[in-house]
């Protein structure tokens, strides 16, 4: 029982009698299905939980990355319905794939700094399978979808990426959802609203710019070259390292702050990172872009789909969305006709008319059984 809700306020609230509440919660009559919904949207939670006392293994919690609206003032998630489609497939897909549920993900670090140590060193070359192998959350990429999200079914973490050429801008979107996912944004009824997503931007910022990582860089000296190392190493944006040095009060040389006002892809492109030459360089900038621009559906997701399959467990249909191919392109089990004509057979004779129930219908219908 929520605090300060007692058994009668909840009667009330519900359509019950008092007395007929009490009776039900000590044993001596049971609920009714219309009871337990009621009861569940009073009490914050769900008529899985009531009956069994247990977590729903498919029940789905969506948190969304919010654009700032500056005329509003507010943050805001305008593409929603919109993106509802690709959302809803996504968990027809989980749940085909995992009809008990799906298995959970690990307990994830509560701070920057743990989750740091957990993706180890050099994690932002490939952030997303760096997050599904040791993290075990699954990362998907969509095109068309409007922003970014964190979803949770059952005890399984996911993170759905809009698909982009900007790769800087997928790895803070990442980071930013696993914020949402560590800090426990996911846990209540209604999706995180904007007073989760400043804890969530400062855990990005952490993630990726940790305050000992950004101040041990001489920033007065720097050169375009150093920056455009830094960038590459860290996978963030000029803007992002503008916002954090002024974060941390740091000054940068004059050839940085000219260079963070322009783009990132430029500035990585303008100077050979790590003593790669220039077509090295560029080559390496577009194997980024096309990553984190490629859709992607993690692989545990799609192996459970084909087992499904396989076995004539689900539609193809599901596999097929989570391959991008057509139906046709997937092999499932053809139907058995004779085996399902000779169930058939057994079935009519099991579920047959009885003699007495035939010689009434053909009497009803001026006949007579021969």
């Amino acid at each position: 029982m929520p605090e300060g809700l007692s058994q009668r306020g909840l009667a009330e609230r519900v359509g019950m009698k008092t007395d007929a509440l009490s009776r039900a919660l000590n044993g001596q009559r049971g609920f009714s299905s219309r009871e337990l919904a009621r009861i569940a949207d009073e009490i914050g939670t769900d008529m899985y939980w009531l009956v069994t006392g247990e977590q729903d293994p498919q029940r789905v919690r969506i948190a969304a990355r919010h654009a700032w609206n500056a005329e509003l003032g507010v943050r805001t998630n305008p593409g929603r319905v919109h993106d509802e489609k690709l959302l809803g497939h996504v968990v027809d897909a989980y749940n085909a794939a995992f009809p008990a549920g799906p298995p959970p993900s690990e307990p994830l670090p509560a701070d920057p700094a743990g989750m740091r140590a957990a993706l180890g060193d050099d994690f932002a070359r490939q952030f997303s399978a760096v997050v599904e192998s040791r993290l075990g959350v699954d990362v998907i990429r969509l095109p068309m979808l409007s922003t970014d999200y964190s979803l949770t079914i059952g005890s399984r973490a996911i993170v759905m990426l809009a698909t982009t050429p900007n790769w800087f801008r997928s790895n803070w979107s990442l980071a930013h959802e696993l914020a949402h996912l560590a800090l426990g944004h996911h846990g209540g009824d209604s999706m995180p609203g904007e007073a989760e997503e400043e804890p969530a931007d400062g855990f990005a910022a952490q993630l990726l710019l940790p305050e000992a990582l950004v101040v041990q860089q001489d920033w007065s000296s720097m050169g375009e070259g150093a920056l455009a190392r830094f960038l590459w190493e860290t996978g963030v944006s000029t803007v992002a390292v503008k916002k954090r040095l002024a974060a941390l009060g740091i000054q940068p040389s004059a050839e940085v702050s000219g260079a963070l006002e322009r783009a990132t892809p430029a500035v990585v492109r303008a100077d050979a990172v790590g003593g790669q030459s220039t077509f090295e360089v560029r080559r390496s900038v577009v194997l980024r872009q096309q990553g984190s621009s490629a859709r992607a559906v993690p692989p545990i997701l799609i192996e459970a789909l084909q087992h499904r399959v396989e076995a004539g467990g689900v539609s193809p249909e599901h596999l097929a969305w989570a391959l991008d191919v057509a139906v046709d392109e997937i092999d499932f089990p053809e139907p058995d006709e004779s085996a399902m004509l000779a169930r058939g057979y057994e079935a009519a004779f099991e579920n047959g008319l009885s003699r007495a129930e035939l010689e009434d219908w053909l009497a009803a219908n001026g006949k007579s059984a021969r």
